[in-house]
């Protein structure tokens, strides 16, 4: 008994003197206090906890899910059909892809460039548009028609499929399910690829740039990125009480509006400061290329680079849209603010 006893208050007492082994840093990750261990009484061998790093990530209370990094990052898994010819290589040839098959179709980021058209998970059933799509290909490319009348066939026991395309069902082509790269953040402006180089570019940059992050997740000079950014725009748009406003950087943008009619709409100059609630001139921090593709997929980072200030109705209408040619010219038109 004596025996059993030294051990359990040895057990206790390196539990309570000890400090922890962790970093500062992932001590700020832990909640603020941990609940009772209902396994407090039990023999030491079942209160061992595992090591630091199999042990699940606690986060930051208050911290947005898409600001956890903690984790890697997982791919980005869409069906590619497979295209004829080289249109990497072939301008007149990837235009006809695009033009056929719309938003799937991209050029893929360096080193080795791409070009490939990728579909969601949601567009690839037996009739779905990545069926459909897949058997147009030689008809855009030039090439004598596929058989049509068939449907697109899983392949069991994977997420692959294929599309039977001439009268044996040898005859086929396969779809594949494969981490769809990364979209080039070069911008198509008539056929022309053109970087984004937005108004804050003279501002150092976060403590991290990655693709699909938003701009509330990282610190410049210790302010989050989205608080630093307003705050450069309100110096620049200080009134004679000192007081600074917060000026839309698309202001005069005209855009077609949702709703009846579809009406033209003008970006206003001044906008609402964004404490003060929900308004359709609230600012918001805009990616120009979008933090997410047509795909679904990461796409525009969190540089500053590719950051402008306008309206949350503005921002609401081009989200999920492409960029078009003359949003690209008038955010590269933008004078750089000062830091």
């Amino acid at each position: 008994m004596l025996g059993v006893l030294v051990v359990g208050f040895g057990g206790a007492g390196m539990t309570g003197a000890c400090g922890s082994s962790e970093p500062r840093e992932a001590e700020s990750l832990r909640a603020e206090v941990d609940p009772p261990d209902p396994l407090a009484e039990a023999p030491l061998a079942i209160q061992a906890k595992p090591p630091l790093g199999e042990r699940p990530p606690r986060f930051p209370p208050g911290e947005p899910i898409e600001c956890f990094d903690v984790m890697a990052p997982m791919p980005c898994k869409r069906y590619r059909i497979p295209l004829l010819g080289n249109p990497h290589e072939n301008v007149a040839l990837r235009n006809k892809y695009k033009a056929a098959f719309g938003g799937a179709c991209y050029t893929s980021a360096g080193p080795t460039p791409t070009f490939d058209c990728f579909y969601k998970p949601s567009q690839m059933t037996p009739k779905g548009k990545a069926c459909t799509d897949a058997q147009k290909i030689p008809e855009v490319f030039g090439a004598a028609p596929y058989d049509k009348g068939y449907e697109c066939q899983e392949v069991q026991g994977t997420k692959d499929w294929w599309l039977q395309v001439g009268p044996d069902p040898a005859i086929k082509i396969d779809i594949y399910y494969l981490d769809a790269p990364l979209e080039t953040s070069l911008i198509d402006v008539n056929g022309v690829p053109t970087a984004i180089n937005g108004p804050y570019r003279n501002l150092p940059e976060p403590s991290k740039v990655i693709p699909g992050k938003d701009f509330h997740c990282y610190h410049i000079d210790g302010v989050k990125q989205k608080e630093r950014l307003l705050q450069v725009n309100r110096d620049a748009h200080k009134g004679d009480a000192g007081e600074g406003e917060i000026h839309s950087d698309l202001a005069g943008f005209e855009y077609e509006c949702d709703g009846p009619g579809k009406l033209q709409c003008i970006e206003p100059l001044v906008l609402q400061e964004p404490s003060q609630g929900y308004d359709k001139n609230r600012a918001e921090v805009h990616h120009v290329v979008r933090a997410r593709d047509l795909r679904g997929c990461d796409w525009g980072t969190n540089s500053n680079k590719n950051a402008v200030v306008i309206s949350a109705k503005l921002n609401n209408y081009l989200k999920n849209k492409y960029p078009t040619k003359e949003e690209v010219d008038w955010v590269n038109a933008v004078p750089p603010y000062t830091p």
